[in-house]
């Protein structure tokens, strides 16, 4: 039996096709998702975005509602789940801000904050 790195390239690549779309369609069948369209690239946010705030969009994508963009964290909580300060967390969701990749506001005085990812 031949091992792995003694397959044609071409034999690697339909190996290494195959298996992302089993990956992706049993994760899309059993897990949630979160869509980062191709337009990010297009209007330049990705080129605009910092590291540290991509890795805060995608961590509020993947737990926010599908059906509205909607998530409820305080900074504390992230602040913890990325082991950095408050202050830190408000820097990368000012810049998120900034690019209008979200929105965050309280519904009401001392309530949660609520985060919208909005429509790039």
């Amino acid at each position: 039996m031949a091992t792995f790195n003694s397959l044609s390239n071409k034999q690697k690549s339909k190996f290494y096709k195959d298996n992302y779309k089993i990956w992706r369609g049993g994760k899309l069948k059993s897990k949630g998702f979160f869509i980062i369209f191709n337009d990010i690239e297009e209007k330049n946010i990705l080129k605009k975005i910092s590291g540290n705030a991509l890795k805060l969009y995608v961590f509020l994508g993947i737990h926010s509602k599908n059906l509205t963009g909607e998530s409820w964290f305080t900074v504390d909580t992230i602040a913890k789940y990325f082991d950095k300060t408050p202050r830190t967390i408000g820097n990368w969701v000012a810049e998120l801000e900034q690019l209008n990749l979200i929105r965050r506001m309280q519904m009401k005085v001392n309530g949660p904050a609520h985060t919208f990812l909005q429509p790039y």
